[in-house]
């Protein structure tokens, strides 16, 4: 039961994020057009922002694979749990993170800086948040990277569709395949 208990303290936090969005919206304390909660202006720009992302991720972690770099944890939960943690991992962190980062602090950054100095500032808050637990290892070194460029992509994604949902696609995408990899590999 502690591996149920362990997936759900995992997923909480973003339940609890998502349902406090939905209140400050509901009560009009933060519009939807403020983090882009519209649908992409271009079809065509959402599917090629996301394709190519998706190309992205499956060239960059074939290169480390073939280079040996690339170290990933077999998956070892439950399938009870498992289905929690894929389904937080995989769905419910990219829609929060996108709406926090991409919404929220990219919207405020933008207010008061050019595009790309906010891009990067909060791809820099993406990464501090997604490697808190630093190690100098090359592994954790290319692991800053990969976060550092994602997050600028998906700043750039948001910006280039005037929607959230491109870089929620893309982040949902680049989950996936990281979770898919704890299995094949």
């Amino acid at each position: 039961m502690s591996e149920y208990r362990t997936a759900l303290i995992r997923v909480l936090p973003f339940l609890l994020i998502t349902f406090v969005i939905f209140i400050m919206i509901k009560k009009k304390k933060v519009e939807p057009l403020d983090l882009n909660l519209n649908k992409p202006d271009s079809t065509l720009r959402f599917l090629l922002w996301t394709i190519s992302f998706l190309v992205f991720i499956l060239l960059t972690e074939f290169i480390f694979y073939k280079l040996g770099m690339l170290e990933v944890d077999k998956w070892d939960h439950p399938f009870g749990s498992s289905v929690i943690r894929i389904a937080g991992a995989v769905f419910l962190a990219p829609v929060v993170e996108e709406l926090i980062f991409r919404g929220f602090i990219l919207n405020v950054l933008r207010k008061k800086l050019n595009m790309h100095p906010a891009v990067f500032i909060q791809a820099v808050f993406f990464v501090l948040l997604h490697n808190f637990t630093y190690e100098n290892t090359l592994t954790s070194n290319i692991g800053i990277v990969q976060s550092l460029i994602d997050a600028a992509l998906y700043g750039y994604a948001r910006y280039s569709t005037r929607s959230i949902y491109t870089p929620m696609a893309m982040h949902i995408t680049g989950n996936f395949i990281a979770t898919a990899e704890r299995f094949i590999f």
